[in-house]
């Protein structure tokens, strides 16, 4: 950690990248009207801003810190732990989103209220808030450990300066300003990470140099986590995309079915590309540093050891881009969710536009708040992003996936809702009781992880279920 003591950071570089997101909150807060511009901007999104907006969503910084922890302790492995997510936004780019965007919903509970019903929507709502908190709250996680140690200041100050500056530009811009700023971020994340891994190499000595000193076992794709929890690692990405609202959303803001489409077709793959650059920067920074280095100071240690002081301050900007563009998002998502799916719909479903409006600003501001206090209760950054992912993932995610592709299904109100109540009162027990094999830097290792056990059950509920209760329901209407 010497090296980031010794760095000279640019101040003003840091200052005026977050002077620039201010901005663009300010700029974009005329475009906002309504509770649809700042949830979906209003429906009037291009490609390529979804697609960039898509990437940064993935690329944030607990993918950087968190990935580049997990490449250092199990390496190639890691990849995983964020690609299949990019699987999955590219598979549900062909299925899903277009007909999603078609439904003309804001968000994935207003979905299943349609379809079913008010229970159904706040059980889903539920569900889905669980897992974007947790995501929330890993993002912070992610620019405190960070800022605490590169920029010397406290927790509490860490907290109050990133959170203050990022729900203030979702507060005045809403969803325009989390896209446009996810667009910039995205160039400046590409930029600093690829920058790491290049001095980091260099320090090394080059390929050659490096692949000498390398531990065969941080090579393997399927190494020292095992097969299973590689699996679950993939499982977890192709459950988690299915019904990850602060993705989806962006193709909502779509202005047609195709752009949505091709936004996150273009999207899932840029990302999926970049995935690869973490889990080097994690083996590189084993190499040079040796198996003493704390896995989850991998990222910051190699920045700053092997940077001089212009590409240190790239880093911390980089670093900050990355978290802060999941974080707008998923604060935004989430004072949605409150606005339109509790709000809106069960408290005051007479109230005027603008009453609406500053509401859903409110809640922008108290979404922040809470989850600074679940990542003060529980550090772990992936294991943040995939306790609530997998609860969301083993419940709402199939049954999602299944009212948009079987029409059957939407015929099954009871088989939806036992399905989505047991899937997450099994991954919760399961999450709590079952046999855990090794606690990492950033995750937990299990003999078997909840998600092989969860999912597989909610899916194996939605198909014998909706069978017997459609079948049912068609005598029924014969006689």
């Amino acid at each position: 950690m010497d090296g980031m003591q010794g760095a000279q950071l640019s101040w003003w570089l840091i200052g005026a990248y977050l002077a620039l997101m201010l901005g663009v909150g300010l700029w974009f807060r005329r475009r906002v009207r309504s509770v649809e511009d700042m949830a979906v901007a209003g429906r009037h999104s291009g490609v390529w801003l979804i697609a960039f907006s898509v990437a940064a969503t993935w690329i944030n910084g607990t993918t950087l810190i968190g990935i580049s922890a997990l490449g250092a302790d199990f390496g190639l492995d890691a990849y995983w732990s964020g690609g299949s997510f990019m699987l999955g936004t590219i598979w549900i780019a062909y299925f899903i989103i277009p007909r999603l965007w078609e439904t003309g919903v804001i968000t994935i509970p207003e979905l299943f209220g349609r379809c079913f019903g008010p229970r159904h929507r706040i059980v889903s709502l539920l569900l889905v808030i669980l897992r974007d908190m947790g995501v929330t709250a890993g993002t912070i996680g992610a620019l405190t450990l960070v800022t605490t140690a590169v920029l010397g200041i406290s927790v509490a100050e860490s907290l109050l300066l990133w959170l203050g500056v990022t729900s203030v530009y979702v507060f005045l811009g809403g969803m325009w300003a989390v896209m446009a700023t996810d667009a910039i971020q995205f160039f400046i994340i590409l930029a600093g990470s690829i920058a790491v891994l290049v001095a980091g190499l260099a320090a090394a000595g080059g390929l050659g140099e490096l692949s000498a000193d390398l531990d065969p076992a941080l090579i393997d794709i399927f190494g020292r986590a095992g097969v299973t929890q590689v699996l679950a690692w993939i499982v977890i990405g192709l459950a988690i995309t299915g019904a990850y609202q602060g993705l989806i959303q962006r193709g909502f803001a779509a202005r047609s079915a195709d752009v949505a489409r091709r936004g996150f077709l273009y999207g899932g793959v840029i990302a999926s590309i970049w995935y690869m650059t973490p889990p080097l920067i994690g083996i590189v920074a084993r190499t040079i540093y040796g198996p003493d280095l704390a896995a989850e100071d991998a990222f910051v240690t190699l920045a700053f050891g092997a940077a001089g002081d212009e590409l240190a301050s790239l880093v911390v900007v980089c670093v900050l881009a990355a978290s802060m563009s999941t974080l707008s998002s998923t604060i935004n998502t989430i004072a949605s969710n409150f606005t339109l799916d509790l709000y809106t719909r069960f408290i005051a479903p007479t109230a005027s536009a603008a009453r609406q409006l500053w509401v859903y600003r409110l809640n922008v501001l108290l979404v922040g708040a809470l989850a600074a206090v679940l990542y003060l209760a529980l550090p772990l950054l992936i294991e943040l992003f995939w306790i609530g992912g997998r609860i969301m993932g083993a419940s709402v995610a199939p049954s999602l996936i299944g009212i948009v592709l079987f029409p059957s299904l939407r015929q099954a109100p009871r088989t939806v809702m036992a399905a989505m109540l047991i899937g997450a009162a099994v991954q919760t027990v399961w999450q709590t009781f079952g046999a855990i094999r090794e606690v990492g830097a950033v995750v937990i290792i299990w003999e078997l992880d909840p998600i092989l056990v969860g999912l597989p059950l909610t899916i194996l509920i939605l198909w014998i279920g909706a069978r017997l209760e459609t079948r049912t329901g068609g005598r029924n209407a014969a006689a």
